[in-house]
């Protein structure tokens, strides 16, 4: 079984974690919960493991992922349980090192919206909410986003800013993109085309916005396809394959 892109954004949003890293992830986040079993098993790095369905350390190697990712039957091997509300404060405290996001738009700002496309007070779409997002967003240290690279997410200006990335950058939190194309960080001189993932090329990624100006500095990395064993390790986790249900490719 080959590589597809989905895979590729998982090793994306799991290169971030770092030794030591506070790391969260919330509702609806299942590439995001692979994330973090790559990054414990392959890349061997020491963090702790956290989560919506409120396990606290959970062991990597017993992480089965179901449809909700705040079924605490998908994450074992915990040690305690810390819940919600504790995650809040921990957040408040500036002790959560890096947080998970998913966005139905972003723009040039990172500011991310999951409330409605369309005007506030008569929308085209009603989104499901934020959740957490407005309190969360802005102070959390390292914030990675995961989205489909297409015209109508990557956006000039959001419809509604469910979560404010204008302070984020403004104050100089990382604030990173993981897109089904591309990596893109958020800096006070806008978005910046970090690597593409294999596959595809920069034309692809900077013509495939909706007015996000993506810029493209000398040098582009490539994210490779995963190996053999990092499949594994994926595949382990999600044996049947529902990361491929969101269509990511």
């Amino acid at each position: 079984m080959s590589a597809r892109p989905t895979d590729i954004m998982i090793k994306c949003l799991g290169s971030f974690i770092e030794d030591k890293d506070y790391v969260y992830h919330g509702l609806d986040s299942l590439l995001p919960q692979l994330a973090m079993v790559y990054a414990s098993l392959y890349l061997k790095k020491d963090f702790i493991y956290h989560s919506v369905a409120e396990p606290f350390l959970t062991d990597p190697n017993q992480v089965m992922v179901r449809p909700s990712t705040g079924d605490p039957y998908s994450e074992q091997g915990n040690i305690a349980t810390v819940t919600t509300i504790d995650a809040f404060d921990i957040a408040a405290k500036g002790k959560m090192d890096l947080m998970y996001f998913g966005t139905a738009q972003i723009d040039e700002e990172a500011n991310i919206n999951l409330t409605a496309i369309g005007n506030y007070d008569n929308p085209k779409v009603k989104l499901p909410g934020g959740a957490a997002t407005a309190y969360l967003y802005p102070i959390v240290k390292k914030i990675i986003i995961w989205a489909r690279h297409d015209p109508r997410v990557l956006v000039k200006k959001v419809d509604f800013a469910t979560g404010n990335g204008t302070t984020r950058i403004n104050n100089n939190l990382k604030t990173i993109l993981c897109t089904n194309k591309a990596l893109i960080e958020f800096t006070k001189k806008g978005p910046i085309l970090k690597a593409v993932l294999q596959g595809f090329n920069i034309d692809q990624v900077v013509s495939n916005t909706g007015g996000m100006k993506i810029i493209v500095p000398e040098k582009v990395d490539t994210i490779n396809a995963l190996n053999e064993e990092e499949l594994k390790i994926i595949n382990k986790a999600d044996p049947n394959g529902l990361r491929y249900e969101e269509n990511y490719g």
